[in-house]
């Protein structure tokens, strides 16, 4: 399902398209719109390829990126369930990005730690934010083909409305 989205966010608006992968869930559309509006302060690339000079010394691309002046990657954010094996290399090869990743509950969110943390040394690289338990679940019934949102967000919490419903969040930090 495509996301058309009307974003009016800390002062900016934005009109966007989430247009998802084949691979890609509903779920992960939902989490992609979150991160979004987490970063609304940063400008976003949603569809960076392999190709993307940024990227030439990385064999993956993730949900959502940003760049720093000079042209590097200053954030890396993953949305949902993402290997071991990707979040270990994005480690080592983009040494000087915010590494993020958006679960879903934090059931999740210490898993992915766990997990991370028995797989890498440097699992602390990776800051895991997860929504409030079942919070999620009702952002996702909510999140719509065409969205409207109005509010206020920092990269750790949301106070919007999104289609006439209120959220007050505030992301765990795992």
């Amino acid at each position: 399902m495509y996301l058309r989205c009307d974003l009016n966010v800390n002062g900016g608006r934005k009109n966007l398209l989430i247009v998802p992968r084949h691979d890609e869930t509903p779920e992960h559309s939902a989490l992609k719109l979150a991160a979004v509006l987490l970063f609304w302060d940063r400008e976003l690339l949603l569809e960076a390829t392999v190709n993307h000079p940024a990227l030439t010394n990385c064999p993956f691309t993730p949900d959502l990126l940003a760049l720093d002046e000079s042209g590097a990657v200053s954030l890396w954010c993953e949305c949902g369930n993402t290997s071991l094996n990707k979040l270990v290399k994005v480690v080592r090869k983009v040494p000087g990005a915010r590494i993020v990743v958006l679960r879903e509950s934090p059931e999740d969110a210490q898993a992915t730690r766990r997990m991370l943390a028995a797989e890498s040394k440097k699992h602390d690289r990776v800051e895991i934010l997860a929504w409030p338990k079942e919070e999620f679940e009702r952002w996702r019934r909510v999140v719509g083909e065409t969205n409207d949102a109005i509010g206020e967000t920092t990269e750790r919490s949301m106070s919007l409305v999104l289609n006439g419903q209120v959220f007050a969040v505030d992301f765990q930090s795992y």
